[in-house]
């Protein structure tokens, strides 16, 4: 038997951090399982930490690691047990793949206990970064061909469902609650999915980010969606903060451990602070414990943690998004600010896509076009 092969976009976690094109086996079709060609694949913030070395490893038996967990494909073919799915349709996948612990057991590997999950392109699984792979039926997720534009941004807006499914779940100690006020600190992909969730959700929603107003890309997507963007270079935050009614919910995507801080200080009483980001390194900062404290425990106030997401977070982000296309048009796809026609044209993504809110990478099919 004749075994298939694809371009995948790699590197060899632990000893280059230079991306390469390399040749893989595409693995042979089971009755459960969706053989996918990747049209577009999108570039964030765990790619770059990959890529600087921070974290990431390869398949076991294996040298190198395919990266990408964010894509948008089509299928090309189906195993014989798979129902609910066509030739033709476009897909996208979860991430993360179980391992033994309870809460895997049960379908929810994004509170697996064990921490021995794979993940696609980050932990011992290869990634989307490649012309095309084979996936089971129960991680695919089909996408209506009218977010095909955008729809390779489903992945980080199923982090965002995952988030605010997580934040409700803890709101529900409360008899009522009905927030209205949001800050949002970071205003890459997840900040500004975030924020139009909340504004979804009916909330005055400020995103807080370095970059002067006047020349951060984000600016302009947050206003279509009736967002306010700050950036702490010119504005004080904490005084910012103190001026605002009551912050019912904060998110911190923003990956500075200073920003998590700076949530625990202006969190309002009954709120909810959901920490999205990975702060890498190891600052270490003076912090107003018992002034934290002493509010916390008198406000009610909560911290939480919210990582991956699951089928149902992908499905809730497919259907929003269609929500969101429809209340504010266009506002997805200038999220889109930097475009890599094909995977041989992105080993220097690293240089060519900073500043970029979100970057993809072309790799099959026609170029979506206005």
């Amino acid at each position: 038997m004749t075994t298939s092969t694809v371009n995948g976009l790699a590197l060899t976690p632990g000893v280059s951090s230079d991306l390469k094109v390399i040749s893989l086996a595409l693995p042979s079709l089971g009755q459960n399982d969706v053989q996918i060609r990747v049209l577009e694949a999108g570039i964030c913030g765990t790619d770059r930490e990959i890529i600087h070395g921070q974290f990431g490893y390869p398949p076991a038996g294996e040298s190198d690691l395919v990266l990408g967990h964010e894509a948008l494909g089509q299928v090309t073919a189906l195993g014989s047990q798979v129902h609910g799915l066509a030739v033709g349709d476009l897909v996208t996948a979860t991430v993360r793949r179980a391992c033994t612990c309870p809460n895997c057991l049960a379908g929810e590997s994004d509170y697996c206990t064990l921490m021995e999950f794979t993940e696609r392109g980050i932990r011992g699984a290869q990634g989307f970064w490649t012309d095309a792979y084979v996936e089971n039926a129960d991680f695919v997720i089909k996408v209506p061909d009218s977010l095909r534009k955008v729809g390779v941004m489903i992945e980080p807006a199923s982090v965002v469902e995952k988030a605010w499914r997580v934040a409700l779940a803890v709101q529900q100690r409360f008899p009522v609650w009905e927030p209205t006020t949001a800050l949002v600190f970071g205003a890459g992909p997840i900040g500004i999915l975030q924020a139009m969730l909340l504004r979804q959700n009916g909330m005055e929603v400020t995103v807080v980010a370095r970059r002067p107003a006047a020349e951060a890309p984000a600016t302009r997507v947050l206003e279509m969606i009736g967002a306010r963007y700050v950036s702490n270079r010119e504005v004080d935050i904490r005084t910012l903060g103190k001026s605002m009614p009551n912050i019912d919910v904060i998110i911190e995507a923003s990956g500075d451990s200073g920003n998590v801080l700076l949530g625990m200080e202006l969190l309002g009483n009954a709120g909810v602070l959901v920490l999205l980001s990975n702060t890498g390194g190891s600052e270490e900062i003076k912090v107003p414990m018992d002034r934290i404290n002493v509010n916390f425990v008198g406000g009610n106030k909560t911290m939480v943690g919210s990582v991956n997401s699951s089928v149902a977070d992908f499905q809730a982000a497919v259907r929003d998004m269609q929500v969101w296309e429809k209340q504010w048009p266009g506002a997805l796809e200038q999220m889109i600010t930097h475009r890599i026609a094909g995977l041989a044209a992105a080993t220097d993504l690293m240089e060519t896509t900073k500043g970029a809110i979100k970057a993809v990478i072309h790799i099959g099919g026609d170029v979506p076009t206005a």
